[in-house]
C-alpha cells in the first residue's frame, strides 16, 4: 500500500504533538523544609514532629500524583536560633519553596532572620511566644498555634482552680520562657511568691537551686515556664527536697513523651499541664488521627496535627502558585477558614491564628491524659 507524504506528515506531526504533552504533563518536583528539634531541651518530642511531617507527605503525592511530586527536608533545629539560622540557610540553598517550623521560639526568630531577606516564607507548627507577632519578618513568618499573650491567661484560671495563691514562677529566659512568665504574673492577681529566670541551655542552670528558692520563699505551687529537659531535672529536684505543692506547666512539657527527660519518672505525678487545643471535628482531623496511629505515632504527642497542617497549608499555596511568581501571597490566601487536623486556621495580618482555647492535661503517675478544657468564652470545662 502506498502512503501518501501527507498521511506521514500527519502522522509525524501527530507523534510530537503527544510528546509535548508528555514533556508538559510532567511532574513538576517540591521540596520543603522542616525544621525539627532533633537535638535539644525537646528532643524527645522530634520524632512526632517528623512522623506527623512524613504523612503530610505521602498524603500530597497520592493527591497530586502525576502533576508534583513532594519532598520533605528535615534540619535540625537544635531548640537555638544560631543553629536553626544556619540549618535555615541549609534549606534554603537546597532549595525549599517553603519553611516549616521552627518549634521553639528562639529557633524560629532565628531562622526568620535568614528566611525573609531569601524570601522564603516560613510556617511554625508550634511557636508560641509573644515575639513572633512582632518580629521584623517582612510579612514571611506565619503559625498555627495561638500566641502565649493568651495561654497564660488560660494558666492563671488553672492556677486558681487548683486552690494556690502564692505561686512561684521558673522561666526559661529565651523568648518563649520569658514572654509566657511575664504574660502569667502580670495577668495573675495577687502577688507570687517567687520569679526566677534561668538558662535552660545543658550545663547553664542549677535546677537544686532553682527547688531551693521555691521552698526557701515559702511557695505553695510552682509555675514552670520550661522545656522537657530542664524541666524534668527541676521537678526531680523539688521531689527530691520535699516539695509537696501543686506543679504547673505549659505547652513546652504538656506531652506523653516527656516522661523520656526523667531519671526518677515518679517526679512527674501530679503535674498540671496546658497546650492548644485541637479544633471541632473534621475529616482531616479524623483522618490524620487515624494515618498517625497507624504509622504508629506516640499517643499523647504534641502538635503533630499542627506540623501535618503547616505542610499541607505550605503545599496548598504551593499548588495555586505553581510557578512560584508569589508564593507568600497564596500563603496568605491559603490561610482563610483552612480546615486541617489541629482545627480551622486563619492567619491575621500578623501572621497569627486566634486557635480554639486549651487542652488542661495532667499526669497521675506517669498516665498522661487531657480531661479539661479552657476556652477564652467559657473558662474551665471537662473535655
Amino acid at each position: 500500500m502506498k502512503v501518501s507524504k501527507a498521511f506521514i506528515l500527519a502522522l509525524v506531526t501527530t507523534v510530537l504533538a503527544c510528546l509535548a504533552i508528555a514533556c508538559s504533563t510532567e511532574s513538576q518536583a517540591v521540596k520543603i523544609g522542616l525544621l525539627s528539634p532533633q537535638t535539644g531541651p525537646i528532643a524527645q518530642y522530634a520524632p512526632g514532629f517528623e512522623d506527623a511531617g512524613d504523612i503530610a507527605i505521602s498524603e500530597l503525592n497520592v493527591t497530586h500524583e502525576g502533576d508534583f511530586v513532594f519532598e520533605l527536608i528535615v534540619a535540625d533545629s537544635g531548640c537555638d536560633g544560631t543553629q536553626a539560622a544556619t540549618s535555615a540557610q541549609t534549606l534554603i540553598d537546597s532549595g525549599v519553596s517553603v519553611i516549616v517550623g521552627a518549634a521553639c521560639s528562639g529557633a524560629t526568630l532565628g531562622a526568620i532572620e535568614v528566611a525573609a531577606p531569601a524570601g522564603v516564607p516560613m510556617v511554625s507548627y508550634a511557636s508560641t511566644s509573644p515575639a513572633v507577632t512582632t518580629a521584623d519578618d517582612n510579612g514571611h513568618l506565619f503559625r498555627v498555634v495561638p500566641s502565649d499573650a493568651q495561654q497564660a491567661v488560660a494558666l492563671v484560671d488553672v492556677t486558681s482552680a487548683a486552690g494556690v495563691s502564692n505561686p512561684a514562677v521558673l522561666y526559661m529566659t529565651n523568648d518563649y520562657g520569658s514572654g509566657l512568665g511575664d504574660n502569667f504574673a502580670s495577668n495573675w492577681s495577687g502577688e507570687v511568691c517567687t520569679q526566677v529566670g534561668y538558662d535552660p541551655s545543658e550545663g547553664s542552670y542549677d535546677a537544686s537551686a532553682l527547688a531551693t528558692a521555691v521552698i526557701d520563699g515559702g511557695c505553695d505551687s510552682v509555675l514552670l515556664m520550661s522545656y522537657a529537659t530542664d524541666g524534668a531535672a527541676i521537678m526531680e529536684a523539688l521531689s527530691a527536697q520535699g516539695f509537696g505543692g501543686s506543679i504547673i506547666g505549659a505547652d513546652g512539657i504538656a506531652d506523653a513523651a516527656f516522661t523520656d527527660a526523667f531519671t526518677d519518672v515518679g517526679a512527674v505525678d501530679g503535674l498540671i499541664a496546658t497546650r492548644p487545643r485541637p479544633g471541632e471535628d473534621s475529616t482531616a482531623k479524623t483522618n490524620f488521627a487515624k494515618a498517625y496511629a497507624d504509622a504508629g505515632g506516640a499517643d499523647g504527642a504534641i502538635y503533630t496535627g499542627e506540623t501535618y497542617d503547616a505542610i499541607k497549608i505550605a503545599a496548598a499555596a504551593i499548588v495555586s502558585d505553581p510557578d512560584g511568581d508569589d508564593t507568600l501571597g497564596a500563603l496568605k490566601k491559603t490561610g482563610k477558614n483552612y480546615v486541617g487536623a489541629s482545627g480551622t486556621h486563619t492567619f491575621d495580618a500578623n501572621g497569627d491564628v486566634l486557635g480554639t482555647g486549651y487542652e488542661v492535661c495532667q499526669f497521675d503517675g506517669s498516665t498522661f491524659s487531657c480531661p479539661r478544657i479552657w476556652t477564652a468564652d467559657g473558662g474551665l470545662s471537662s473535655n
